[in-house]
């Protein structure tokens, strides 16, 4: 483990977790609450679950009592070393050791949360640790979809309006919807564009004579594109499907170039600045903003293939789409406030999982996305060092990943929170198995341990007395 991650450096950003995830009274210990369970309003009936709603947040004196507290429990002397990780954490950091020896990566990190010990891991090796900036690409969706939901508590929006109704005059717009010579613009609204079920061609695949714009990136040519080109090209390939029509998520990036456009508009000012505003300042987030300055070299350029990719005009078009920059352990502070209700109603996240097919092995809801990975894809990790679950189906994973191997998920089914990035634009599957190691290790060994050293410390160093 890098000294960067030592126990002592992370008092200060536990604090600032603590002060907005942890709901206690005012005074003494808040009480365990049993995870509720959901059913979703459509697509199919199965059971979600979700982390607690806090009903009220700490504040005044109570808020200063659980910071110091936890910041103190969460730092006491472990037996097993740093974090209480033993074997089982030795083992994901092998296997980030490895993946950098391998010359296909030249940085990978994960950060991961447990809902039962309230305890983080968090692996980097390479030119990545969990406080490393880096593009966190298709993440940004998840930080739109948090937006929108704000957007939709304070009725400043509503989900089932034609896009066209938010978008002002957008003399680009006209026609932008044509599918066998019928314009079907104004019958695409902002649930299909969260849902991927607009039925827009993708500008992201599909560019001037069939290049792919993922090709460019991937060979390190830099471009720049505005909002009006972005219509233009989506414009000039014509729709693929009439809006809600298809029975599978069609997945364009034209949809939230789109949706951060609609942001723009009723919020008056930049895409960046709603985030900076609406997401990073309520979560204490300093390192999490949307790339807009070229000449930004902070985050951590990724990898294709072998070589490392500087495409810096390139990302400040992306914004809404994939601008977001971030480090993994903000990324999971963000999964935990999107899903505990710390930015909207989670109440309301069941309504978001109506899942469609996307593509393998991934299905999309309305603004989030479920990946369930088939056993045999883990078959040789666990082969090695989880024989005992070598035929157990792995965990899902509610959130989003990115093309360059970015993740950030929630898995319900074990509690357990898992963020990071392989930062690898040839292999992004890469991020989602190095996700689900994670989050099974995290509820496997990692848990046991944990329990254990909580259970061997002394009550009062647990629960300091008020």
């Amino acid at each position: 483990m890098r000294a960067s991650e030592s126990c002592a450096s992370n008092v200060f950003s536990m604090a600032i977790v603590v002060s907005r995830f942890v709901p206690v009274r005012a005074r003494g210990k808040a009480p365990r609450s049993r995870v509720p369970r959901f059913y979703p309003a459509g697509g199919e009936r199965e059971r979600e679950k979700l982390p607690t709603f806090p009903r009220e947040k700490p504040s005044g004196a109570g808020q200063i009592d659980v910071v110091l507290s936890l910041a103190v429990a969460s730092h006491l002397p472990d037996p097993k070393g740093e974090h209480g990780m033993g074997a089982a954490s030795a083992r994901l950091q092998r296997l980030a050791d490895r993946m950098i020896r391998s010359g296909m990566h030249r940085g990978v990190t994960l950060s991961m949360f447990d809902r039962d010990t309230g305890r983080e891991v968090h692996v980097g090796a390479g030119n990545l640790d969990s406080r490393t900036p880096y593009f966190a690409t298709g993440v940004t969706k998840l930080f739109v979809t948090a937006i929108l939901l704000q957007l939709l508590e304070e009725q400043k929006i509503d989900f089932d309006m034609p896009v066209v109704h938010y978008l002002g005059n957008c003399a680009h717009c006209s026609e932008l919807h044509v599918k066998d010579g019928v314009d079907r613009t104004g019958e695409v609204t902002i649930r299909h564009l969260m849902s991927h079920t607009s039925g827009f061609g993708d500008y992201f695949l599909y560019r001037m004579h069939a290049r792919r714009l993922r090709h460019e990136i991937a060979e390190g040519i830099d471009g720049a594109w505005n909002f009006e080109e972005v219509i233009q090209r989506t414009r000039s390939h014509g729709a693929v499907a009439a809006p809600g029509a298809s029975k599978r998520a069609i997945y364009t990036d034209t949809n939230y170039h789109l949706l951060g456009r609609v942001i723009e508009q009723i919020e008056g000012k930049s895409f960046a600045q709603v985030v900076q505003t609406r997401v990073a300042e309520r979560l204490g987030l300093s390192s999490t903003y949307i790339y807009c300055d070229p000449a930004d070299r902070h985050p951590m350029p990724p990898l294709s293939r072998r070589m490392q990719v500087h495409v810096p005009r390139t990302m400040t078009s992306f914004q809404a789409d994939s601008g977001l920059v971030t480090t993994s352990r903000e990324s999971l502070i963000f999964a935990r406030g999107f899903f505990e209700g710390y930015l909207f109603d989670k109440r309301v996240l069941p309504r978001l999982y109506t899942w469609r097919p996307m593509f393998f092995p991934a299905e999309f809801g309305t603004g989030i996305m479920k990946v369930q990975a088939p056993w045999w894809l883990h078959l040789p990790y666990r082969m090695t060092f989880l024989p005992q679950r070598v035929l157990h189906k792995p965990p899902r994973l509610i959130g989003h990943f990115g093309f360059g191997g970015s993740t950030c998920f929630y898995a319900p089914d074990l509690g357990v929170y898992v963020a990071g990035t392989v930062n690898q634009l040839s292999d992004p599957v890469r991020g989602i198995v190095f996700a689900v190691r994670g989050v099974e290790e995290m509820a496997g060994d990692i848990r046991q341990t944990q329990l254990a050293a909580l259970r061997a410390e002394p009550h009062d160093r647990r629960h300091p007395a008020e």
